[in-house]
């Protein structure tokens, strides 16, 4: 079967997902964006690769603009465009578009109807109710005809779409609320590749470059935009800055990582280090020499959002932290693998004293790590994962 897998974000999931489906046979064509800042998979072509696998990196001018409503739509149209152009040379069986902004999405849904071929809805967020949410915190009212047209465009897109993998029954009441037929969504949660995230020991060549081995390291890794806290980072930072051997290690590029940057000289917070997205070859070092990971999720975004990196966390056999909804998905997880604690957003005061616990208490870091990892092993199987997408792909 030729299969297009759309990961716009370019994850380290879907590209495991296509390279596992392309040993499997299938000819997949993989595209992402390389103007998109978020942390990569392994997207790199490899020796090892299938020749059924097809990697094809698309790049709009500039940085994508996600809080540039007018700018972005046009770069989502200039990707969705050089995507359409290059399916039709590869003349797909079934499109599956995740992790896609709606212009992206609509786009290959039309192109889908017209040659067609089906067009599975493979749904990671719910975008108009974030998009209400951040124009009503910039223009309020007045920007109602804006989120009611994303509104408008998001449910006829999963109206129209053959099937929908959605990676949380939470947007299930959604989807009914909407009209969207719940007898076409399979419900398959999003994973991390448990195998290429081996745990690292702690003195390792990048922490020993960056100076982290012989320092308690308490680490957020990944997207920090508007569903995000920072100051739950700064908090922290704060909150250790008497405790000289404690770093607070943030790994992210953008919105977020520009107002650390500012608040760390404006407060003087020498413990507080940022970097920008590491290669994925290098993650196991990088989870490695964190001590704890710490995870952020704000109360507006925790019925339309599941944050990945938490999965990845599992991976690295680490504690985690969680500030987030206690009714998001990764909350459950996080409380039912007892691979770390989890605070209510904005509770800085609880999500310090859990930090500080967990390094008062070595012991409890290690039962929580292990606990994440066996977590990990059970549930993250690519095997079994592809299993349930080709059930989906191939009916």
């Amino acid at each position: 079967m030729r299969i297009v897998v759309n990961d716009h974000s370019g994850h380290a999931f879907p590209i495991q997902l296509s390279r596992h489906l392309a040993a499997e046979g299938h000819e997949i064509l993989h595209s992402y964006s390389t103007s998109f800042q978020s942390p990569k998979g392994d997207l790199h072509p490899h020796p090892a690769d299938p020749n059924t696998l097809s990697i094809f990196p698309i790049t709009t001018p500039g940085v994508f603009a996600k809080y540039s409503l007018f700018k972005r739509i046009r770069q989502e149209i200039a990707y969705a465009r050089q995507l359409v152009t290059r399916l039709q040379t590869f003349r797909p069986q079934v499109i599956l578009g995740g992790t896609a902004p709606l212009f992206v999405q609509a786009y290959l849904q039309a192109y889908a109807k017209k040659a067609g071929i089906p067009f599975v809805y493979w749904c990671q967020d719910l975008y108009s109710i974030a998009i209400e949410g951040f124009v009503k915190s910039r223009i309020g009212w007045l920007g109602f005809p804006i989120w009611a047209y994303f509104h408008w465009l998001e449910t006829k897109l999963l109206r129209k779409s053959t099937k929908i993998i959605s990676i949380t029954e939470d947007f299930c009441p959604v989807f009914a609320q909407w009209k969207v037929d719940t007898g076409k969504v399979t419900y398959i949660p999003n994973w991390a590749p448990v195998d290429l995230l081996q745990p690292s020991d702690k003195v390792n060549p990048w922490s020993i470059k960056h100076r982290f081995s012989d320092r308690l390291c308490l680490t957020y890794s990944g997207t920090l935009g508007l569903k995000h806290n920072p100051e739950m980072l700064l908090a922290a930072a704060r909150y250790f800055l008497p405790a000289p051997q404690v770093s607070i290690l943030v790994i992210s590029e953008g919105l977020g990582a520009d107002l650390l940057h500012k608040e760390k000289k404006r407060q003087d917070l020498s413990n507080l280090h940022i970097l920008p997205y590491q290669d994925f070859e290098v993650m196991e070092q990088v989870m490695g020499a964190s001590d704890v990971l710490l995870g952020l999720l704000e109360e507006k975004a925790g019925h339309f959002s599941v944050p990945s990196k938490i999965l990845t966390y599992l991976c690295a056999r680490k504690p985690i932290v969680l500030a987030a909804p206690s009714k998001n998905l990764s909350t459950r997880i996080v409380q039912d693998s007892g691979a770390g604690y989890c605070v209510d957003p904005g509770d800085e005061k609880g999500f310090c004293q859990k930090l500080k616990h967990l390094i008062e208490e070595p012991g409890l870091r290690e039962s929580f790590s292990i606990n994440g990892r066996t977590y990990a092993e059970k549930h993250f199987c690519i095997r079994n994962i592809a299993d349930r997408f080709m059930e989906v792909l191939s009916a």
